[in-house]
């Protein structure tokens, strides 16, 4: 439950600052004198935030969500062991994490793949960068123009 929580609060927080910057500099942009000027400053307002949202999709795809999933895989053995057995062996939660974060977790036949759980975070990621590519894109050919 703690990193279901940490990943949400990261994903949502993320997301509000990258709304909110792109708020704030479109107000300034348009404080501005010339359009053209007001254009080169979201250009830049959009390149700054799609490089802050790839940051954040690197810390969520490449540590916090290989958290979620040693713990997940740690608490699926033991549950699977307390349905057979009065006594449980050691748990072993924090060596199925360090082995998720470097990426050598094996999966059991019929678990779902990575893919397969990855396409939600895969779309939420890919929404939000392809609006703020076509942001910069768009502003970009504005101030060129």
């Amino acid at each position: 439950m703690h990193f279901n929580d940490l990943l949400i609060r990261l994903r949502t927080q993320a997301l509000g600052a990258i709304a909110a910057l792109i708020t704030i500099i479109g107000v300034f942009a348009k404080a501005g004198e010339g359009g053209h000027t007001s254009w080169e400053m979201m250009a830049f307002a959009f390149a700054i935030s799609l490089a802050f949202w790839l940051a954040i999709w690197v810390i969520d795809f490449c540590y916090y969500n290989r958290l979620l999933i040693g713990a997940v895989a740690a608490l699926l053995e033991v549950e699977k062991q307390s349905k057979t057995k009065l006594r449980l062996r050691p748990i072993d939660m924090s060596t199925k994490i360090e082995a998720a974060v470097a990426g050598h977790l094996k999966r059991e036949p019929g678990e779902p793949t990575e893919r397969q759980l990855g396409r939600g975070r895969w779309t939420f990621y890919v929404l939000v960068a392809c609006t703020l590519f076509a942001g910069f894109t768009f502003s970009l050919c504005q101030a060129l123009t």
